[in-house]
């Protein structure tokens, strides 16, 4: 709701406004909380970059409000 709220107040602007939720990544802050989890069966940061490039890409112009998961289920 936040999401479309603001992509709402900002649609007269050049402003695009979305939420990522990048799901369980591989990164030490992830390891500290989750010690016994297999690190190697979790997504690096640089594989779900490309949703983060896309987003902010001109090829997404009408992607506005949204939550997208970067690694669906």
């Amino acid at each position: 709701g936040m999401m479309k709220t603001l992509a709402d107040e900002l649609s007269d602007t050049n402003v695009r406004v979305n939420a990522i939720n990048p799901g369980a990544t591989r990164t030490k802050m992830r390891a500290s909380a989750y010690p016994a989890e297999d690190a190697h069966l979790l997504k690096t940061p640089a594989e779900i970059m490309p949703l983060y490039l896309y987003l902010m890409s001109n090829e997404c112009v009408a992607v506005q409000g949204q939550c997208i998961d970067a690694q669906p289920k």
